[in-house]
C-alpha cells in the first residue's frame, strides 16, 4: 500500500463522503427568529451581505474556537452594518410569542429583557401535560442586532456586568446563525467564558428526540437533610436551544427574590416551549458539539508521533431524530498513522491504518464480537437509508442532496465495542521496505486507543489495542470494560502477531526465564498451583471450621504408630476423638479399645479435607436460595444450554448454575442407586464416543450437612488434542447444583479437585433460585440421551462439539 500525503488523503475521503457536509436546513426556526427564507442562503432585509468564507475547520481540536475566522476574508466582505437599538414591550403572559414572531434585522441579534411589577400562578394540569401559568405584567424588551459573534460576545459581556436596581427580573435574548466558521462550539465556549462558574456549572443538554440541546445551570438543592443535583428550567441561569442550524437562548441576569421560581419556571418553560420538546434528554459534551456542524477533523500527536483523520460519522438509533438531529453525529475515525521506534537502537517503523471498504456493497458494519443474532438484525434494519425506508429514486436523490452518505451510517449498540476492520500497514521508515499487511479491529468513535508498550521485555515495541465502549449520548470509553487485544512483535517473522492475554503473559515469563514459549507453558501447567487438593490428614495448626470434610464410601487402611490409641487417630483423620467408634480393628486384635499394638492394621471410612478459599468473596448467592463459591483464576459461565470449550479462555472453565431440586435429596444415596448411575455413564461413553473416552472415574462422598456429593470425570480425544471433563452435583432439600468443568488436558488435578470444591461448597438455604435460567428454562446439554435429564450429559457435549465438527469429518 502506497502511502498519500494528507492532503490527498483528505481529497479522497471528501470525494467518498461528497453528501456529508453538514446538517440540512430546515425552516422551522426561520419563522421562530424572524428571518426571511434568505436568513440563511441570502441577506434579510437591511443586512449588508458578506461571504462565508471557505477556511476549513481542518485540524481544529473540539476545544478550539472559530470566533474571528469571518476576518480572514475581511477584503472580501462589506462594510458592517450598524443599527440602533429598538425599544418594545409586551405583556409578560404574551412574551414567548412576542419573542417567537419577533423579525430580527439581522440573523445575530439579542434583546435585555426587564420585568417588573409582576404577578401570578401556576395552574392546574394533568401528570402527563406541560406545565401552565397565568400572569400579570409588562416585559420592556431593548433589541440590538450584531455583524458577527464576536460583536454579540462584546455586547453580552458588557451587559452581563451591569448593574441592576434588585427590583426586578432581567434576561438577556440572543439568536445566532451557525456558518461555516461560525459553529454550536464557538457559542457554547462564549457562554462558558461568561457564565459558568464553580457553584454552577454550565452542562449541555439534547432533548430524547435529538434534535435540540439546551445549555443549563446543574445546581445542587438540600430537601430533608439530602442534596439533590437539580437541572430543571426554574433553576437554570442559562438556556440554550439550537434548531435548524440556528441558536436562541434566554440567560437569566438577575432576580428581584428568592421567591421568583414561579415566574422563572415560566418565562423560561414557555418561551422554549415555542421552539421544541423541553423534555429529558441526553448530555452533551463539547465532542458532541463539535460535530453538529463540522465535516472532519485532523488530530495529530506527539510522542509517539501520530495523527487521525475523523469524519462525521450517523448513528442509526437516532434515525427518529429527523435530519437536523443533534444527537445522530459521531466522529468517526477513517485513518490513523504513526511513528514509532521498534526499539531502543531506534530503528523507526511507520503503521498506517486505514477503514476497510466495500466498493460493491454499501453496509452498516457491526462490531466482530456481537452475536450472530444480533448481527442480523442489525443489518437487516440499517443495510442502507434507502433500502431501509423503501425510498424511491426520487428518495434517493433527496437522500443524497441532503448529503446523508450510507457508507457512514452505523447502528451503534450501547454497551458494546463498536470496532470495525481496519487496513494496517507496517513500513520500515528507513528502507521503505513493507513489512505487513493486515487488517485489524479498532474502535471506530475513540480515534487513540493503540499504544505500544513492550509488554513481553523482550526489547521490542508491541501493541495493545484499546476496546472503548459505545455509551449513547457520550463519548465512548475504555476503561472496565473490555479487554484489550495485543499483538506482540515476533523478530523471526517482523511482523506483529495477535495474542491473547494469556499468551502475553506465558511469552513475559519465558522472556524472564529464558525459555521458549512451548517451554514456558509446560513449565507453568507443571507448577500450576493446585489450592483445593484433597489432603486425608488435617495439619496440627488448622481448624476444622477452614476446611470442608468429605467421608468415602470405602475403607481405607492405617497402620499403627508408636503412641497412637484410637482417640488420637480418631483426631488426626476425623478433627475429633468421639469419632474413634467409627476405626473397625481386625477380629484377632486385642479387645480393650486402650490397647494398640505397633504395626497393627486398623480400618476406617475414607476421609479428606478440602481447604476454604482463605480469599473468597462470598462466590455466587441469592438470598434465601443457596451460596456456592467461584474461587479466583477461573473462567465462570451460567449452565445455560451451552457446554463449548473455547480455547482462546482460560484454561479451566466452570460452569455451574443452581435450580430447583426436581428428584430430592441424594438421590444416589442407596449404593444400587449409584450403581445405576454408573453403568448409565459407561453406556454414554461407549454408545456417543466410541473409542474416544479413557479414564472415566466416579466419586461419591458424605457431607457433614446431610448431603452427598456426587462425582465423575474423563478424557475425551478429539483426534487433535484431549479435552478434559468434570462433572459434579449435590442436592439439597430444595435446590441442586451441577458444576462442569472443562479444559484442554494438563499435566495436574487443578480442574477436578476445583469443580469438586465448589460443588462441595453448594450451600442449600430452601427458598426459589430465581437465577432466570434452569428449572426447565433452557434443556440440559444431552439430557435426552440418558435415564438423568435433570443432569448435563458430558458424553453428548463432547460428541456434539468435536464428532460434527469439519475436523473430525475429515478425520473419519
Amino acid at each position: 500500500m502506497k502511502y498519500e500525503d494528507a492532503n490527498e488523503r483528505r481529497r479522497r475521503n471528501k470525494k467518498r463522503r461528497s453528501c456529508i457536509i453538514g446538517i440540512a436546513a430546515l425552516g422551522l426556526l426561520l419563522v421562530a427568529c424572524g428571518v426571511s427564507s434568505e436568513g440563511v442562503d441570502g441577506n434579510p432585509e437591511g443586512w449588508e451581505d458578506s461571504d462565508a468564507g471557505d477556511a476549513s475547520d481542518m485540524g481544529k481540536l473540539a476545544g478550539e474556537s472559530d470566533i474571528g475566522e469571518g476576518t480572514k476574508s475581511a477584503e472580501t466582505r462589506k462594510e458592517p452594518k450598524e443599527w440602533p437599538k429598538e425599544h418594545d414591550s409586551c405583556e409578560v403572559q404574551e412574551l414567548s410569542g412576542y419573542l417567537y414572531e419577533h423579525i430580527p434585522a439581522s440573523p445575530y441579534a439579542g434583546a435585555e429583557i426587564t420585568i417588573k411589577d409582576y404577578e401570578g400562578e401556576r395552574l392546574e394540569t394533568d401528570w402527563d401535560e406541560p406545565s401552565a401559568f397565568q400572569f400579570a405584567g409588562k416585559a420592556d424588551v431593548t433589541w440590538q442586532y450584531y455583524n458577527s459573534l464576536a460583536e454579540m460576545e462584546a455586547s453580552l459581556n458588557e451587559a452581563a456586568i451591569q448593574e441592576t436596581d434588585g427590583s426586578s427580573l432581567c434576561f438577556l435574548y440572543y439568536t445566532f446563525p451557525m456558518t461555516e466558521n461560525d459553529h454550536a462550539l464557538d457559542l457554547y465556549h462564549v457562554l462558558k467564558r461568561r457564565f459558568d462558574t464553580e457553584e454552577q456549572p454550565l452542562t449541555a443538554w439534547s432533548a430524547d428526540n435529538g434534535k435540540l440541546f439546551r445549555f443549563i445551570q446543574e445546581t445542587t438543592d438540600e430537601i430533608d437533610g439530602y442534596e439533590f443535583s437539580c437541572l430543571e428550567s426554574r433553576n437554570s441561569k442559562v438556556n440554550l436551544y439550537v434548531k435548524d442550524r440556528t441558536a436562541y437562548g434566554l440567560t437569566l441576569l438577575d432576580a428581584s427574590s428568592e421567591g421568583d421560581g414561579e415566574t422563572l419556571e415560566y418565562v423560561f418553560d414557555d418561551v422554549f416551549k415555542r421552539y421544541g420538546d423541553d423534555g429529558s434528554g441526553w448530555g452533551l459534551d463539547e465532542e458532541s458539539l463539535y460535530w453538529i456542524d463540522h465535516e472532519e477533523r485532523l488530530t495529530e500527536l506527539e510522542d509517539p508521533k501520530r495523527s487521525f483523520l475523523e469524519v462525521r460519522g450517523i448513528d442509526e438509533n437516532w434515525e427518529s431524530a429527523g435530519d437536523e438531529g443533534i444527537m445522530r453525529y459521531f466522529g468517526l475515525l477513517v485513518e490513523a498513522d504513526y511513528e514509532l521506534p521498534l526499539t531502543e537502537d531506534g530503528r523507526m517503523l511507520s503503521l498506517h491504518f486505514s477503514l476497510a471498504e466495500d466498493d460493491e456493497q454499501e453496509e452498516v458494519f457491526v462490531s466482530d464480537y456481537i452475536d450472530d443474532f444480533r448481527r442480523d438484525y442489525f443489518i437487516s434494519i440499517a443495510s442502507s437509508l434507502t433500502e431501509s425506508e423503501g425510498g424511491t429514486l426520487e428518495d434517493e436523490k433527496e437522500t443524497s442532496a441532503m448529503g446523508e452518505d450510507t457508507e457512514l451510517r452505523y447502528y451503534l449498540l450501547n454497551g458494546y465495542c463498536m470496532d470495525e476492520p481496519y487496513d494496517m500497514t507496517v513500513t520500515d521508515m528507513e528502507t521503505g521496505e513493507v513489512l505487513q499487511e493486515r487488517s485489524l479491529s479498532l474502535s471506530i468513535e475513540l480515534p487513540d486507543t493503540i499504544t505500544y508498550p513492550d509488554l513481553n521485555g523482550d526489547g521490542y515495541a508491541d501493541m495493545r489495542v484499546g476496546s472503548p465502549v459505545h455509551i449513547s449520548g457520550a463519548k465512548a470509553e475504555e476503561e472496565d470494560y473490555s479487554p484489550p487485544s495485543y499483538l506482540l512483535w515476533d523478530p523471526q517473522m517482523q511482523q506483529f502477531m495477535r495474542k491473547t492475554e494469556k499468551e502475553v503473559e506465558n511469552s513475559r515469563r519465558a522472556v524472564a526465564n529464558g525459555l521458549t514459549e512451548e517451554e514456558q507453558e509446560e513449565k507453568t501447567k507443571r507448577e500450576r498451583i493446585d489450592p483445593f487438593a484433597l489432603i486425608q490428614e488435617l495439619p496440627e495448626w488448622a481448624e476444622p471450621e477452614d476446611y470442608i470434610k468429605l467421608t468415602g464410601d470405602k475403607m481405607m487402611e492405617y497402620e499403627v504408630q508408636e503412641g497412637d490409641s484410637l482417640w488420637r487417630i480418631s483426631e488426626r483423620f476425623y478433627g475429633s476423638g468421639y469419632k474413634w467408634t467409627m476405626i473397625v480393628r481386625s477380629e484377632d486384635a486385642p479387645k480393650d479399645p486402650d490397647y494398640l499394638l505397633v504395626g497393627e492394621t486398623v480400618f476406617m471410612p475414607e476421609v479428606f479435607y478440602i481447604r476454604k478459599d482463605p480469599y473468597s468473596r462470598g462466590g455466587l448467592r441469592s438470598e434465601g436460595s443457596f451460596q456456592i463459591e467461584q474461587p479466583d483464576g477461573f473462567a465462570y459461565y451460567f449452565l445455560n444450554g451451552d457446554l463449548t470449550y473455547t480455547s482462546w479462555e482460560e484454561e479451566n472453565q466452570i460452569h455451574s448454575l443452581p435450580v430447583t431440586n426436581p428428584v430430592g435429596q441424594n438421590p444416589f444415596h442407596e449404593p444400587e442407586d449409584w450403581e445405576a448411575f454408573q453403568a448409565e455413564a459407561i453406556r454414554c461413553s461407549e454408545e456417543l464416543c466410541p473409542g474416544r473416552v479413557s479414564n472415566l472415574t466416579f466419586e461419591k462422598s458424605h457431607m457433614e450437612d446431610g448431603c452427598d456429593l456426587y462425582g465423575y470425570y474423563f478424557e475425551y480425544d478429539t483426534g487433535e488434542e484431549i479435552i478434559e471433563y468434570v462433572d459434579f452435583f449435590k442436592f439439597g432439600k430444595d435446590n441442586m447444583a451441577e458444576v462442569i468443568g472443562v479444559r484442554k488436558q494438563e499435566p495436574n488435578t487443578v480442574l477436578v479437585n476445583t469443580v469438586r470444591y465448589v460443588a462441595a461448597s453448594f450451600t442449600d438455604y430452601g427458598g426459589r433460585p430465581g437465577m432466570g435460567w434452569g428449572d426447565g428454562t433452557i434443556s440440559n446439554v444431552g439430557g435426552d440421551k440418558w435415564d438423568y435429564p435433570y443432569l448435563h450429559n458430558l458424553f453428548e457435549a463432547a460428541r456434539e462439539q468435536f464428532e460434527n465438527s469439519s475436523d473430525f469429518a475429515e478425520e473419519s
